[in-house]
């Protein structure tokens, strides 16, 4: 019984922690800013946040660590309360894990900065892992769609579908920030088409999360009726 309570509380406690984390990082991202001079949320993008040169560099790492953790506990946490949904739920779990890694911790210990022109190792580390966590971002709503199908859940089915275009279409978009389209919209506003990514798949989060408790609460309320 208590390692039930136990795991019912990670569960609820994973939950609450995602909507908390993506709500702060919507924030920090704006003050975290706001101290850079000359930085714009429209033309900059996130990762010039934790440059080496960035008065906010230290703090930019300790929460990219923090809230990359965050996302992995959530993981464990979806794992544990739908585990009973199939296979599929062990492979969203993963991508949950490499996303926390790769955007999350990797991305923030390794900073993209330059010498002389050219990228370091550490922000090669960067893109690589960076490129990771999204690839896994874009993955996870198709695999969310085998793990709540059309049948039993369609509504978040639907939803998924719609989350999965906008991550496509916003992407496609923040690929245009090569030196080829310097000077254009497209280029111009790479820090909008990343934000809209991020603000995109943050949503989601927030849903799953909701979804997260409201299981345990039905849980909870099956082992009442029980007694």
């Amino acid at each position: 019984m208590r390692q039930t309570t136990f795991r019912r509380a990670f569960v609820y406690a994973s939950a609450i922690l995602c909507i908390s984390g993506c709500i702060t990082d919507l924030v920090l991202i704006y003050l975290f800013g706001h101290q850079i001079p000359g930085y714009n949320q429209l033309t900059h993008t996130l990762s010039s946040l934790g440059v080496s040169t960035s008065p906010v560099a230290r703090e930019v790492t300790l929460w990219s660590v923090i809230l990359g953790t965050i996302f992995i506990l959530f993981g464990f946490g979806f794992q544990e309360i739908f585990s009973t949904l199939g296979k599929q739920t062990r492979k969203a779990f993963w991508l949950f894990i490499l996303y926390g890694l790769g955007e999350g911790v990797a991305s923030g210990v390794f900073r993209i900065d330059l010498v002389n022109g050219e990228l370091t190792n550490g922000a090669v580390l960067h893109e690589v892992f960076g490129g990771i966590g999204v690839v896994a971002l874009l993955l996870l709503p198709l695999v969310m769609r085998k793990v709540f199908t059309q049948y039993s859940f369609p509504l978040f089915f639907r939803y998924s579908g719609i989350v999965l275009a906008a991550g496509i279409i916003s992407t496609l978009l923040f690929s245009f920030r090569i030196q080829y389209f310097k000077g254009t919209f497209l280029y111009t506003y790479c820090g909008l088409w990343q934000r809209i990514f991020l603000v995109n798949f943050y949503i989601y989060f927030v849903v799953i999360a909701v979804m997260m408790i409201q299981e345990v609460n039905r849980h909870r309320q099956i082992r009442n009726n029980s007694k």
